[in-house]
């Protein structure tokens, strides 16, 4: 329920009324297909908590193949996405445009998100592959989910909000950190203990993140890359 209030709030504004963005394009039917699809994924995500948490797990491993399939389209369209924004030069709101990319970069810098479905596709796989193992398999989708999806609406949120901008380099990683915390805390409370996952998965994820956004995504040999995935 929190990804799908933080991604209303992050997006919801700019899709409702085009108006108000900064350049004020209607959705692309490629847009559109993402949006729809990431609505649908998020209601399917709730739909398949809500079957575990009440015992249903019958359902639940039936419903496993679509939320599969939309993951995968999820994926898929957001690599799209982030290329036809590429090529127009500015993302769903222009909001990229309050946080300026050194010139020659702004290909690279609209591109870096991949790095985000990138993780998303191999933790919520790694998943998928230990389905059969509950105590690794909730552990993993949970935090592919609200670990790593998070990160865009963030970006837009932060975006949005010119008060924060100051604040940017601190405020990614800690809601990258914030949103990959509670699988942890869940454990501590209920279970007494930590489960590994619950600890180097975020690490991991963390560091990549940090690694890349700060080092990775402002050398010329990534511009190159980007500009070769959007040509």
């Amino acid at each position: 329920m929190l990804m799908i209030v933080l991604n209303f709030t992050a997006f919801g504004p700019s899709i409702i009324d085009p108006s108000g963005r900064r350049i004020p394009l209607p959705l692309t039917p490629l847009v559109a297909a993402h949006v729809a699809v990431s609505v649908a994924f998020l209601l399917v995500f709730l739909a398949q908590a809500t079957l575990v948490a009440t015992g249903r797990t019958d359902i639940h491993r039936r419903m496993g193949i679509f939320g599969a399939l939309l993951a995968a389209a999820l994926i898929v369209l957001g690599y799209f996405a982030l290329v036809g924004e590429a090529r127009r030069g500015f993302d769903l709101s222009g909001d990229l445009s309050s946080q300026p990319a050194p010139p020659g970069m702004e290909v690279a810098f609209i591109m870096s998100p991949v790095i985000q479905l990138l993780l998303f596709g191999i933790l919520f796989g790694a998943g998928l592959c230990y389905r059969h193992r509950p105590e690794l398999h909730k552990r993993l989708i949970l935090l592919a989910v609200l670990g790593i999806l998070s990160q865009p609406p963030m970006t837009h949120v932060i975006s949005h909000w010119r008060a924060l901008h100051p604040w940017a380099p601190l405020l990614f990683p800690l809601s990258s950190a914030v949103f990959l915390a509670p699988s942890a805390i869940h454990d501590k409370v209920v279970d007494g203990r930590i489960h590994p996952v619950s600890i180097w998965v975020p690490i991991a994820a963390l560091a990549v993140q940090i690694a890349f956004f700060a080092v990775i995504a402002a050398t010329p040999l990534w511009g190159a890359i980007a500009k070769w995935l959007v040509g």
